[in-house]
């Protein structure tokens, strides 16, 4: 068995997820979904939401993948918003 060091993240991190990037499931019902998201959205005032509706869920014990309380639809409509939109800080996406 390895003993691996839980402070070394890239022992941790899936090799589709590329730097920038994050891993998080959309879990409602029966339907599941992985996602791999930019970090920019973190500042995206709709996807923030899911993250509150997360926190109100579990609170802040989920340990790995950040599993949100949504539809995939629900979340797929929010990351395929066009890049040039302003977002909750007045930045642009890339």
């Amino acid at each position: 068995m390895v003993n691996e060091d839980p402070l070394n993240a890239s022992a941790q991190v899936p090799d589709d997820v590329l730097e920038g990037h994050f891993v998080v499931v959309a879990n409602k019902g029966e339907e599941t979904k992985r996602f791999i998201v930019k970090l920019q959205y973190l500042t995206n005032p709709a996807f923030l939401g899911l993250l509150e509706r997360a926190r109100e869920e579990y609170g802040f014990r989920q340990k790995g993948v950040l599993e949100i309380p949504c539809h995939p639809q629900e979340l797929e409509k929010i990351l395929e918003q066009p890049r040039n939109e302003s977002v909750g800080d007045g930045s642009k996406y890339d």
